[in-house]
Protein backbone atom coordinates (compact mmCIF):
# COMPACT_ATOMS: atom_id res chain seq x y z
CA UNK A 1 0.00 0.00 0.00
CA UNK A 2 3.15 2.35 0.91
CA UNK A 3 4.66 1.80 -2.61
CA UNK A 4 1.58 2.52 -4.38
CA UNK A 5 1.04 5.85 -2.66
CA UNK A 6 4.73 6.81 -3.27
CA UNK A 7 4.00 5.55 -6.58
CA UNK A 8 0.47 7.90 -6.96
CA UNK A 9 2.74 10.62 -5.58
CA UNK A 10 5.21 10.82 -8.28
CA UNK A 11 2.93 10.12 -11.02
CA UNK A 12 1.13 13.07 -9.64
CA UNK A 13 4.35 15.03 -9.81
CA UNK A 14 5.26 14.29 -12.93
CA UNK A 15 1.84 15.13 -14.53
CA UNK A 16 1.98 18.39 -12.26
CA UNK A 17 6.01 19.03 -14.10
CA UNK A 18 4.49 17.99 -17.63
CA UNK A 19 1.63 20.73 -17.17
CA UNK A 20 -0.83 17.72 -17.16
CA UNK A 21 -2.66 19.86 -14.16
CA UNK A 22 -3.08 23.04 -13.90
CA UNK A 23 -1.76 23.01 -10.49
CA UNK A 24 -1.98 26.84 -9.97
CA UNK A 25 -5.38 26.72 -11.14
CA UNK A 26 -6.64 23.82 -9.23
CA UNK A 27 -5.20 25.48 -5.91
CA UNK A 28 -6.91 29.17 -6.79
CA UNK A 29 -10.50 27.21 -7.31
CA UNK A 30 -9.95 24.83 -4.52
CA UNK A 31 -9.10 28.11 -1.74
CA UNK A 32 -11.79 30.16 -3.25
CA UNK A 33 -14.48 27.26 -2.80
CA UNK A 34 -13.54 26.52 0.48
CA UNK A 35 -13.48 30.50 1.79
CA UNK A 36 -17.07 30.94 -0.24
CA UNK A 37 -18.69 27.32 1.51
CA UNK A 38 -17.21 29.50 4.77
CA UNK A 39 -19.49 32.70 4.40
CA UNK A 40 -22.59 30.59 2.70
CA UNK A 41 -22.43 28.76 6.27
CA UNK A 42 -21.97 31.75 8.41
CA UNK A 43 -24.77 33.55 6.47
CA UNK A 44 -26.83 30.37 6.75
CA UNK A 45 -26.01 29.90 11.31
CA UNK A 46 -27.12 33.63 11.86
CA UNK A 47 -30.37 33.81 9.60
CA UNK A 48 -31.44 30.49 11.38
CA UNK A 49 -30.43 32.44 15.10
CA UNK A 50 -27.74 30.12 15.60
CA UNK A 51 -24.99 33.01 16.03
CA UNK A 52 -22.33 30.79 18.05
CA UNK A 53 -22.06 28.80 14.94
CA UNK A 54 -22.09 31.91 12.73
CA UNK A 55 -19.52 33.23 14.88
CA UNK A 56 -17.54 30.09 14.45
CA UNK A 57 -17.61 30.25 10.79
CA UNK A 58 -16.53 33.89 10.61
CA UNK A 59 -13.73 33.21 12.80
CA UNK A 60 -12.62 30.58 10.59
CA UNK A 61 -12.69 32.66 7.36
CA UNK A 62 -10.06 35.20 9.45
CA UNK A 63 -8.07 32.33 10.06
CA UNK A 64 -8.41 31.93 6.29
CA UNK A 65 -7.62 35.27 5.38
CA UNK A 66 -4.22 35.84 8.41
CA UNK A 67 -2.93 32.17 6.41
CA UNK A 68 -3.27 33.49 2.52
CA UNK A 69 -1.40 36.53 3.70
CA UNK A 70 2.15 34.85 4.76
CA UNK A 71 2.03 34.03 0.65
CA UNK A 72 0.71 37.49 -0.24
CA UNK A 73 2.44 40.77 -1.69
CA UNK A 74 3.78 43.27 0.67
CA UNK A 75 0.47 45.36 -0.43
CA UNK A 76 -1.83 42.05 -0.61
CA UNK A 77 -0.76 40.95 2.96
CA UNK A 78 -1.69 44.45 4.38
CA UNK A 79 -5.14 44.26 2.88
CA UNK A 80 -5.79 40.60 3.84
CA UNK A 81 -4.41 41.21 7.57
CA UNK A 82 -6.98 44.33 7.28
CA UNK A 83 -9.63 42.45 6.43
CA UNK A 84 -9.13 38.89 8.61
CA UNK A 85 -9.70 41.71 11.85
CA UNK A 86 -13.01 43.06 10.30
CA UNK A 87 -14.02 39.71 10.34
CA UNK A 88 -13.08 38.52 13.86
CA UNK A 89 -14.80 41.77 14.74
CA UNK A 90 -17.93 40.55 13.28
CA UNK A 91 -17.15 37.19 14.60
CA UNK A 92 -17.68 38.63 18.07
CA UNK A 93 -20.18 40.81 17.35
CA UNK A 94 -22.22 38.35 16.06
CA UNK A 95 -21.45 36.36 18.76
CA UNK A 96 -22.35 38.74 21.49
CA UNK A 97 -25.59 39.52 19.17
CA UNK A 98 -24.85 42.74 18.27
CA UNK A 99 -24.74 42.53 14.57
CA UNK A 100 -28.60 43.25 13.53
CA UNK A 101 -28.36 42.74 10.01
CA UNK A 102 -27.51 40.50 7.91
CA UNK A 103 -25.79 43.44 5.43
CA UNK A 104 -22.91 44.18 7.77
CA UNK A 105 -21.93 40.43 7.12
CA UNK A 106 -22.29 40.35 3.53
CA UNK A 107 -20.83 43.58 2.93
CA UNK A 108 -17.76 42.39 5.24
CA UNK A 109 -17.20 39.19 2.86
CA UNK A 110 -17.32 41.52 -0.21
CA UNK A 111 -14.60 43.44 1.17
CA UNK A 112 -12.73 40.25 2.03
CA UNK A 113 -12.79 39.22 -1.55
CA UNK A 114 -12.18 42.31 -2.68
CA UNK A 115 -8.84 41.88 -0.80
CA UNK A 116 -8.14 38.46 -2.25
CA UNK A 117 -8.20 40.30 -6.11
CA UNK A 118 -5.83 42.84 -5.12
CA UNK A 119 -3.51 40.40 -4.02
CA UNK A 120 -4.02 37.91 -7.28
CA UNK A 121 -3.90 41.04 -9.58
CA UNK A 122 -0.83 41.97 -7.85
CA UNK A 123 0.43 38.70 -8.55
CA UNK A 124 -0.57 38.80 -12.11
CA UNK A 125 1.55 42.17 -12.90
CA UNK A 126 4.45 40.50 -10.65
CA UNK A 127 4.77 37.92 -13.09
CA UNK A 128 4.34 39.86 -15.98
CA UNK A 129 6.75 41.80 -15.38
CA UNK A 130 8.83 38.49 -15.09
CA UNK A 131 7.28 37.54 -19.06
CA UNK A 132 5.46 34.57 -17.23
CA UNK A 133 2.51 34.27 -19.54
CA UNK A 134 0.55 31.63 -18.03
CA UNK A 135 1.08 32.45 -14.10
CA UNK A 136 -0.02 35.96 -15.54
CA UNK A 137 -3.66 34.57 -17.18
CA UNK A 138 -3.98 32.20 -13.94
CA UNK A 139 -3.73 35.10 -10.98
CA UNK A 140 -5.81 37.46 -13.20
CA UNK A 141 -8.30 35.28 -14.00
CA UNK A 142 -8.23 34.19 -10.12
CA UNK A 143 -8.57 38.13 -9.52
CA UNK A 144 -11.91 38.30 -11.60
CA UNK A 145 -13.19 35.56 -10.20
CA UNK A 146 -12.84 37.24 -6.90
CA UNK A 147 -14.70 40.45 -7.84
CA UNK A 148 -17.05 38.47 -9.48
CA UNK A 149 -17.87 36.91 -5.53
CA UNK A 150 -16.90 40.62 -4.04
CA UNK A 151 -20.48 42.03 -6.72
CA UNK A 152 -22.36 39.27 -5.55
CA UNK A 153 -22.10 39.37 -1.54
CA UNK A 154 -21.95 43.51 -1.97
CA UNK A 155 -25.41 42.88 -3.71
CA UNK A 156 -24.49 46.61 -5.55
CA UNK A 157 -25.30 47.73 -9.27
CA UNK A 158 -22.34 47.42 -11.35
CA UNK A 159 -22.21 50.06 -13.06
CA UNK A 160 -21.53 49.22 -16.93
CA UNK A 161 -17.81 50.54 -17.45
CA UNK A 162 -17.10 48.33 -14.54
CA UNK A 163 -18.90 45.65 -16.34
CA UNK A 164 -16.48 45.93 -19.60
CA UNK A 165 -13.27 46.15 -18.07
CA UNK A 166 -14.16 43.02 -16.54
CA UNK A 167 -15.44 41.08 -18.94
CA UNK A 168 -12.38 42.55 -20.90
CA UNK A 169 -10.38 41.25 -18.06
CA UNK A 170 -11.63 37.60 -18.38
CA UNK A 171 -10.63 37.70 -21.69
CA UNK A 172 -7.24 38.52 -21.35
CA UNK A 173 -7.11 36.14 -18.76
CA UNK A 174 -7.76 33.28 -21.42
CA UNK A 175 -5.67 34.92 -23.91
CA UNK A 176 -2.39 34.52 -22.08
CA UNK A 177 -2.88 31.32 -20.74
CA UNK A 178 -3.10 29.99 -24.14
CA UNK A 179 -0.20 29.22 -26.16
CA UNK A 180 0.56 32.48 -28.86
CA UNK A 181 1.93 35.55 -28.57
CA UNK A 182 0.08 38.71 -27.00
CA UNK A 183 0.51 42.32 -27.62
CA UNK A 184 2.52 43.79 -24.47
CA UNK A 185 0.97 47.01 -24.63
CA UNK A 186 -2.58 45.45 -24.42
CA UNK A 187 -1.54 43.36 -21.43
CA UNK A 188 -0.32 46.26 -19.87
CA UNK A 189 -3.40 48.50 -20.06
CA UNK A 190 -5.44 45.69 -19.59
CA UNK A 191 -3.75 45.10 -16.07
CA UNK A 192 -4.00 48.67 -15.23
CA UNK A 193 -7.58 48.89 -16.00
CA UNK A 194 -8.24 45.80 -14.07
CA UNK A 195 -6.28 47.03 -11.10
CA UNK A 196 -7.99 50.38 -11.20
CA UNK A 197 -11.47 48.60 -10.97
CA UNK A 198 -10.60 46.57 -7.87
CA UNK A 199 -9.32 49.73 -5.82
CA UNK A 200 -12.09 52.03 -6.90
CA UNK A 201 -14.93 48.98 -6.30
CA UNK A 202 -13.09 48.39 -2.88
CA UNK A 203 -13.17 52.03 -2.12
CA UNK A 204 -17.05 51.72 -2.63
CA UNK A 205 -17.46 49.09 -0.24
CA UNK A 206 -15.52 50.68 1.96
CA UNK A 207 -16.65 50.82 5.91
CA UNK A 208 -14.72 53.79 6.46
Amino acid sequence: MRRLNIFVIVLSLMFLAAGVLPAMAIASSESQSSIEQTFQQAKKNYLAKNMNAAAQQIQKSASYMKEKSKEASAKGKETMNASAKELEKLAGDVKKGTVTSVKRMEETFARAYVALALDSHIKSTESWAKKEKVKTGDALESANEYMDKSFTWAGRKIETGTKEVMKKSRDLSQKLKKKGSVIAEDVGKGLKATGDEIEKFGKNISSK
